[in-house]
């Protein structure tokens, strides 16, 4: 596999090349099963110890494919989602309706209230949907994918069984809401602003600044993530600019001058 030789995760890969060649070996899977250059086969793209772990033989044949077999595919996820944590019967998440009063800086997977906490704080379903009294105990955090220009949404345990497939969050959510809207679910109430990518150098000179002055304490990763765009908030709180939780050119500008404005006291 081509990452097992490049890049900045070959330890991991090399892992995943030796793990393949033993289920090549064993006659589990073929070589040509692996149609991506990170090792990935199959409708629900499998690393080899993926397949390790959670292949299942969903069409009773004996033998697992995940590329020409539906039952297998499916029953592969369903146990990787099982073994992640998925809690059957339960949500993903939803979409909720944001109170002018509420921050942004309160979107973080760190920062978890009971979904009647956050009803308490003035949060309410999309829709004017109704929230069962069954969960409203359950623990959810506040996604802002977009900081305060798009679309909020509470993220149950079930988003995090999902994120350990992908570990982004914005996969996770529209995969929860494609599968809502297969179930006769609507689309998003609130839509979602055009905004302005940052790229991802651009990305690591904010969290390096906002590192510098204690807002972000983790990798510097040039990926605007939850953490990073509450570190953002949490800054631009601070500095007494308006706060929108969102890396932008005014932000990268104002943490460029203030820190200028540091370097030159005595």
């Amino acid at each position: 596999m081509t990452l097992a030789y490049v890049g900045r995760r070959k330890e991991l890969f090399r892992n995943e090349l030796l793990i393949a060649l033993k289920l090549i070996q064993n006659g589990t899977i073929k070589a040509t099963a692996m149609g991506s250059f990170t090792g990935a086969m199959g409708h629900t793209q499998f690393e080899p110890s993926d397949f390790e772990k959670f292949a299942a033989d969903g069409d009773g044949d004996g033998k697992v494919d995940l590329e020409n077999s539906i039952p297998d595919a499916l029953a592969s996820a369903a146990k990787q989602l099982r073994d992640y944590g998925w809690k059957r019967g339960k949500q993903w998440g939803f979409e909720v309706r944001i109170p002018r009063k509420l921050s942004c800086t309160e979107a973080s997977p760190d920062l978890k209230r009971s979904l009647a906490d956050w009803l308490d704080l003035g949060l309410m379903p999309a829709f004017g949907a109704e929230i069962s009294r069954d969960i409203l105990d359950d623990q959810a955090w506040l996604l802002l994918p977009a900081g305060a220009y798009g679309p909020g949404f509470l993220a149950l345990e079930n988003f995090q069984a999902l994120r350990q497939y992908n570990a982004s969050d914005l996969y996770v959510l529209f995969v929860g809401n494609l599968a809502d809207r297969i179930a006769g679910g609507p689309a998003f109430e609130r839509p979602w602003a055009k905004l302005q990518q940052f790229s991802s150098r651009d990305v690591e000179e904010i969290q390096t600044l906002l590192s510098k002055k204690k807002f972000y304490l983790d990798p510097i990763d040039g990926r605007p993530g939850s953490l990073t765009r509450r570190a953002i908030g949490l800054y631009q709180s601070a500095a007494g600019i308006p706060i929108d939780c969102w890396p932008s050119k005014k932000v990268l500008d104002h943490l460029r001058s203030s820190n200028v404005e540091n370097k030159s006291r005595p």
